[in-house]
């Protein structure tokens, strides 16, 4: 697989996000405030009718070194069902079971084998991500551990080529901080994604090796660094 997520120069109120890109398997780091990691994150998953397609910014692009190759621009069913996400607290549903809420991108999916194979390989998800004996359990009020783990959960199920992530570790104490760091750094590697990490600080704490750090300063040029710490 050689994918890669693509966008073009994004005006976002009085910022610009220069455009860029990340290769499947490949880490990179988006520094910027929170209004712009929301407003970049509106772009991506907005959908894309026939009439923006032309004007769109970002897509995804299987076999990114053939220019011919297939293009799924955001917000369409072939971008969503590629990109995975880990949107800071917004892992899980209150009412729903924990098992409920890692199956829920795939409950309504249009494809009916996708659910099949995300119910196979569920238990084996939910151990790996240490929450096997909790499935059944309404999700009601969790730890940011937590809700983490089951937005890590779903990715696994999913196998996205590029996952976006958004902070979910901030505000974890450290004995919860050091345990989804394991998890998660286990479960990147199983998965071989690309990842967008969108933070508002270099001192994210993740732990996670980029390839490339591009901050975003409101109003002025953006800078671009090497494999960050």
């Amino acid at each position: 697989m050689n994918s890669a997520l693509f966008w073009q120069d994004l005006q976002l109120g009085h910022t610009v996000i220069p455009g860029s890109h990340v290769v499947h398997g490949e880490y990179v780091r988006l520094v910027m405030n929170y209004t712009c990691q929301y407003a970049f994150m509106q772009h991506m998953f907005s959908p894309c009718d026939t009439y923006c397609r032309s004007h769109w910014k970002m897509w995804l692009q299987s076999d990114a070194e053939d220019d011919n190759s297939k293009k799924h621009m955001s917000g369409s069913r072939g971008f969503n069902t590629r990109i995975g996400s880990m949107i800071r607290h917004r892992g899980l549903i209150a009412n729903l079971s924990l098992r409920e809420n890692l199956l829920l991108p795939f409950l309504y999916h249009a494809e009916p084998s996708r659910l099949q194979l995300a119910l196979k390989e569920l238990d084996g998800v939910a151990d790996l991500i240490g929450i096997s004996t909790a499935l059944d359990e309404q999700a009601g009020e969790r730890t940011s551990l937590t809700h983490a783990l089951v937005s890590l959960g779903r990715c696994l199920l999913s196998r996205p080529e590029i996952i976006v992530a958004q902070e979910a570790h901030i505000g974890m104490p450290p004995e919860h901080l050091a345990r989804f760091k394991e998890i998660s750094m286990q479960a990147l590697q199983q998965l071989d994604s690309g990842l967008l990490y969108l933070t508002g600080s270099l001192e994210e704490g993740s732990g996670l090796q980029y390839a490339r750090t591009l901050i975003i300063n409101s109003g002025a040029q953006a800078t671009e660094t090497g494999q960050g710490d």
